[in-house]
């Protein structure tokens, strides 16, 4: 079956599609509660209580507009990893991979504010792994920083990940201090950007009370076996994808090694703001899955194909079970 995502056409794309919708199957018959997807339309600076509305409204033209996100922005996470050459194919590999991994459990799936933020912050981390090591590039740190800080605008909790950032350009690059001082203008101008649009609108400054900028560590579990089953899959493919990248690096060494420490420590970073919340799984684990799915791609795209082929298998078994079985426990 993984064969059928190893091209690279309008018939490829029509498979993707088919099988995205298939893979929420689960969700169009038994559509989740308003409760069991958390806080999925809080931001920042309060909440977008028309999603919660539109859930309400219909839930299952709701996962369908969810899906038709997710379709969406798996072809820009494959076309991104193909420019950074870390997925060797321009195949639909690295497009499945990202559907099967927010298939998981429906608060990954459904659209939420998190996951807007998570697909800035995505966008953030193409363009530093993409950014030449010896070119100037005050501009593209300033839209780096601006990415970072419109998602921190949507989501207060990811904000943490923007010290990761930094590491990860200073070891990449040179340090700047031109650059540097780019892209913390750029992260700040968005958050000024809201606070201006709000004085102006309402004439006054946002309060403690009506700001979102929390950070809660889980003291509840939902999903209790499904959970566990799920961090089980996350830590031993993370160990193995992780292995198989390292293995697999070829042309420049040097520069393929920064990428993927690049990859791991945004993965590493986003997994700590992850855990926010009280209740665990919730949205904010949106932004570790991303990188998590580029880790994911690697162990379904090495040289040793039996392998590839029982390691879909296995996530294709491990999602259906998390979706039809293991979740009702």
């Amino acid at each position: 079956m993984l064969l059928l995502f190893r091209r690279n056409d309008i018939l490829g794309f029509g498979i993707l599609a088919f099988v995205a919708f298939l893979l929420q199957l689960a969700y169009f018959v038994n559509p989740p509660s308003i409760g069991e997807l958390g806080n999925f339309y809080s931001n920042s600076f309060g909440r977008f209580n028309w999603l919660r509305n539109f859930y309400l409204a219909s839930p299952r033209i709701y996962i369908f507009v969810s899906t038709l996100f997710w379709l969406g922005f798996s072809i820009y996470f494959k076309q991104v990893l193909v420019n950074l050459h870390l997925a060797s194919r321009r195949d639909f590999i690295p497009s499945i991979a990202l559907l099967l991994v927010v298939s998981c459990l429906p608060i990954f799936l459904v659209m939420s504010v998190a996951s807007w933020a998570a697909v800035t912050f995505f966008i953030a981390l193409g363009m530093i792994l993409g950014t030449s090591y010896n070119k100037t590039a005050r501009s593209r740190y300033f839209t780096i920083g601006s990415l970072i800080g419109f998602g921190t605008v949507l989501y207060w909790p990811y904000a943490w990940v923007f010290l990761a950032v930094i590491l990860i350009l200073l070891s990449m690059r040179i340090f700047v201090i031109q650059e540097l001082l780019a892209l913390l203008l750029g992260f700040l101008f968005p958050l000024y950007l809201i606070w201006a649009v709000h004085y102006i609108a309402t004439g006054n400054l946002f309060t403690g009370s009506s700001l979102a900028l929390h950070y809660a560590l889980p003291v509840a579990i939902q999903y209790k076996v499904a959970t566990l089953v799920f961090i089980i899959f996350f830590i031993l493919l993370t160990f193995y994808g992780t292995y198989v990248s390292r293995m697999g690096i070829i042309g420049n060494k040097l520069q393929h090694i920064k990428k993927w420490n690049g990859v791991l420590l945004f993965f590493f970073a986003s997994v700590l703001v992850g855990l926010s919340g009280k209740i665990f799984p919730s949205n904010a684990f949106i932004l570790p899955l991303l990188s998590f799915s580029i880790i994911l791609c690697s162990a379904l795209i090495n040289n040793h194909k039996k392998y590839n082929t029982f390691t879909f298998y296995l996530v294709l078994v491990v999602v259906l079970s998390l979706q039809w079985v293991l979740r009702f426990i």
